[in-house]
């Protein structure tokens, strides 16, 4: 198995083990979105956030596609936002978990 294969499949056991249903969770520099994704498949209510416009249409596109498929359970959300890491948007406490994977 491949190092970043490996670092992928643990990223996702991560998630899994510690992302709950209901939890508010931030993807902080979301990239193309695949923490978000795990984290929205786990149930909880997700903000991707992320500098890069282009990024962020495909996060968007995903979930709708996800949605559309049934993959996301009752109550579990996600938007996305634009922003930087720097000046988020957000007050203390907005979140359960923060997920700064590859930043």
């Amino acid at each position: 198995m491949s190092r970043l294969l490996q670092k992928r499949t643990v990223d996702m056991q991560v998630i899994g083990e510690w992302v709950e249903p209901n939890s508010r969770v931030l993807d902080l520099g979301c990239g193309a979105g695949r923490h978000a994704f795990e984290a929205l498949r786990r149930g909880a209510s997700v903000v991707a956030l992320d500098a890069d416009e282009g990024e962020l249409r495909g996060v968007a596109d995903m979930v709708a596609a996800m949605a559309a498929a049934g993959e996301v359970p009752a109550g579990a959300d996600a938007r996305t936002v634009r922003g930087d890491a720097t000046r988020m948007p957000f007050p203390d406490g907005a979140f359960d978990r923060v997920i700064a994977l590859g930043l």
